[in-house]
C-alpha cells in the first residue's frame, strides 16, 4: 500500500500473548503501546511494543517475569488480537477480532531508569518484537538438499513442514507419486524451502494461502470459492481508490527443441503489442509436457480485474482479514453509482496500525483496553479475479551435482556390463544410476552418447563411477569420474588404450604405446585362456593366436 491511510482514534482491546519455552505470558491491553500488522492472503508480518512494570524491589506489586526468558534463546511465539471495544450502532453483533499468530524474528528490550529518585530505580521495561507467519520465519531458514524416489510431493513437503506449521492440501499434482523429486537448496545459492514451495506453486498455477481463523496454510489447485459476503457500511470508509490492472503486452511462444518432434506454439492474448513476446524453451520427448506448458502460459496471460484500495474512517463493522468476502451496497449508505457496488469483493491485503498517545508509562497498563490512534487500509480483489497473489521468492538453481554408480542387472558381480531400461511413457532407453549418498536410491538418465562422438558406442558400465546432474524430476550423466581397471597405461610408454568387454578375462583392447621411442599398435582379444593378437611395430606385422596355459 503506497500511501498511509488516514487516522482515527478509538478504544481497542489489544491482547498479546507470548509463548517462550512452553510458558505463556499475557500482556494486558493497556500495556501494548504500539502494534502494526500487515496481513496478506499468504501470510503476515507484525510489530508489537510492550511496557511492563517491575517495582517489587521498592515495595510495589508489579513484577516483570518476562525479562529472563525474553533475553534467552528459546523460540518466541507471538499472538496478537485486535478488537474494537464499542460496537457501531449499525451492527447487531461484534465483528471477529483481527488476529495473527506468528514467530518472533527480532526482539529488543529497553530499561528505563528514573533519575528523579536518588538510587535511580528501574521501574519499567519496554519490549519490542517483530514477528511473521511461521512458514516465512522457519522455512526461510531451511535449506535441504535431498533426493526422493517414488514418493508424492505432498509426503515430501510434510516431511519438511515442521511441528509449528499446519498445512492443508487440495491439489492433485501433489498426490501423484514421482519417480524422482530432488530438493536442491544449498544455502549459498539463497533459495530456501519457503522459496521452493512458492516456486512450485507458482509453476503449477496453484494457490498458496493462509487461513487466519484456523492459523493454517493451504496449497490448492484453485482459489477458494467466495463465501457469503459481509456487508460493509459506507461510514466505515474514508476513501476508496479503484486500481485498474495494466495488462501484459506480450504473447508467449512455447518452443520444444526435441529434434525428432520439434514444436513451436504461440499463446496469444488480445492486449498484446506487435512483436513483443516471451519465449519459453524446453526439450522433452513427452508431448503432454508441451501441452501443459501451453496451458500454463494461457492461464498466466489471463487478464485481471480492477482492484480497490479502502482506507477506513473507523474500525470496520465486519471482519476484514484476508480471504473474507465483502460487499458495498447502496442499502448500506454507499453511492449506488459507484463501481464498488456491483462486484463481490475479497480482501487480499490488510494493514492495521495502532499507537497510544504519549502518556505516563503507567497509564492504562493494567487495563484491558485503551485509546489508540489507528490507521487501517485494505486491498480488495474481485472474487472472480483469476490472478493469484503469491509472496516474492527466489527460484531454486538446478542442476545439482552428485556422484553415482551405473546400475546393471546383466552379468555377474564385477563384470563391466551395461543395461538399458525403457521409459514406460516415451519408450526411450535409459540408464539406471544408484546414488550412494542417499541410501542407493535409483534415478533414470537418458541412454545417450554423453562422451565423445555418436559414432563411438561405448556405454557406461556396471558400477562405473559417474557425476550425475539432478534436476527436480530428471537426471543426466554429466561426467565419467574414473578410468576402468586395466585401461590406464604406464606413463613410461606414453600410450593410449581403449578397453572393451565385460571383465578382466573376457575383453578386447586397442592400444598405442611407444617402445624404444617407436610406436607400437596392438589389437588384443582375450577370452579366458584363448588369446588373439595383432601387433604392428617398426618393420613388423604380427598376427598371433594361442591358448595360454594357467600361470
Amino acid at each position: 500500500m503506497d500511501a498511509a491511510p488516514p487516522s482515527f482514534r478509538d478504544r481497542l482491546a489489544v491482547d498479546v500473548t507470548l509463548t517462550i519455552g512452553g510458558t505463556t505470558y499475557d500482556l494486558a491491553g493497556g500495556g501494548v503501546r504500539h502494534f502494526s500488522l500487515e496481513l496478506h492472503s499468504h501470510g503476515f508480518t507484525g510489530v508489537v511494543e510492550l511496557v511492563v512494570q517491575d517495582d517489587t524491589a521498592h515495595g510495589g506489586g508489579f513484577e516483570d517475569s518476562l525479562k529472563e526468558p525474553f533475553l534467552g534463546a528459546d523460540l518466541v511465539e507471538v499472538s496478537v488480537s485486535v478488537a474494537a471495544v464499542h460496537d457501531q450502532p449499525e451492527v447487531s453483533e461484534s465483528p471477529a477480532p483481527i488476529a495473527a499468530h506468528g514467530i518472533a524474528t527480532a526482539k529488543s528490550m529497553r530499561e528505563v531508569l528514573y533519575r528523579r529518585i536518588p538510587d535511580q530505580p528501574l521501574l519499567v521495561r519496554y519490549y519490542r518484537l517483530e514477528f511473521a507467519d511461521p512458514a516465512r520465519v522457519l522455512w526461510t531458514q531451511h535449506f535441504p538438499c535431498q533426493l526422493y524416489t517414488d514418493k508424492t510431493p505432498q509426503s515430501i513437503i510434510e516431511e519438511h513442514k515442521g511441528d509449528k506449521i499446519s498445512l492443508r492440501y487440495d491439489w492433485s499434482a501433489l498426490t501423484q507419486s514421482k519417480p524422482q523429486w530432488f530438493l536442491h537448496l544449498p544455502v549459498g545459492l539463497g533459495a530456501s524451502f519457503y522459496d521452493f514451495v512458492v516456486w512450485l506453486v507458482d509453476g503449477g498455477n496453484a494457490v498458496f494461502s493462509y487461513d487466519y481463523d484456523k492459523a493454517q496454510y493451504a496449497i490448492t489447485a484453485t482459489k477458494a470459492a467466495a463465501s457469503s459476503p459481509e456487508a460493509l457500511f459506507g461510514d466505515d470508509i474514508d476513501t476508496a481508490t479503484l486500481l485498474p490492472p495494466i495488462p501484459p503486452r506480450h504473447v508467449v511462444v512455447v518452443n520444444n527443441s526435441y529434434a525428432t518432434a520439434p514444436r513451436s506454439q504461440t499463446v496469444t492474448q488480445d492486449q498484446s503489442a506487435t512483436a513483443i513476446r516471451h519465449d519459453h524453451m524446453m526439450r522433452t520427448a513427452i508431448s503432454q509436457s508441451v501441452d501443459d506448458a501451453v496451458t500454463a502460459a494461457r492461464t498466466r496471460l489471463a487478464l485481471g480485474k480492477y482492484e480497490a484500495q479502502l482506507d477506513f474512517a473507523r474500525m470496520p463493522t465486519v471482519g476484514v482479514t484476508p480471504g473474507t468476502a465483502i460487499s458495498l451496497s447502496a442499502a448500506n449508505r454507499w453511492n449506488a453509482s459507484s463501481a464498488l457496488v456491483s462486484p463481490t469483493w475479497r480482501v487480499r491485503q490488510l494493514s492495521i496500525e495502532g499507537t497510544m498517545p504519549q502518556l505516563p508509562f503507567d497509564k492504562d497498563v493494567q487495563e484491558a483496553s485503551t485509546i489508540y490512534t489507528v490507521q487501517i487500509g485494505a486491498r480488495l480483489e474481485q472474487s472472480d479475479d483469476p490472478r493469484v497473489s503469491l509472496p516474492a521468492y527466489r527460484g531454486p538453481a538446478y542442476p545439482g551435482y552428485v556422484e553415482g554408480k551405473v546400475y546393471s542387472e546383466k552379468g555377474e558381480e564385477g563384470d563391466k556390463t551395461f543395461h538399458t531400461f525403457q521409459h514406460e511413457t516415451t519408450s526411450v532407453d535409459e540408464y539406471t544410476v544408484t546414488i550412494p549418498l542417499w541410501e542407493d536410491q535409483k534415478v533414470k538418465a537418458p541412454f545417450i552418447p554423453y562422451q565423445g562422438s555418436g559414432n563411438v558406442y561405448v556405454p557406461s558400465y556396471r558400477e562405473e563411477r559417474v557425476l550425475v546432474a539432478l534436476w527436480l524430476e530428471r537426471a543426466e550423466l554429466a561426467q565419467l569420474l574414473e578410468w576402468r581397471e586395466g585401461a590406464a597405461l604406464s606413463m613410461d610408454v606414453q600410450g593410449e588404450q581403449i578397453l572393451l568387454g565385460k571383465s578382466g578375462t573376457s575383453h578386447t583392447s586397442l592400444s598405442h604405446v611407444y617402445e624404444d621411442d617407436q610406436p607400437v599398435f596392438d589389437v588384443s582379444r582375450k577370452n579366458s585362456s584363448d588369446t588373439s593378437l595383432i601387433r604392428m611395430s617398426e618393420g613388423t606385422l604380427l598376427i598371433q593366436v594361442q591358448e595360454q596355459s594357467e600361470g
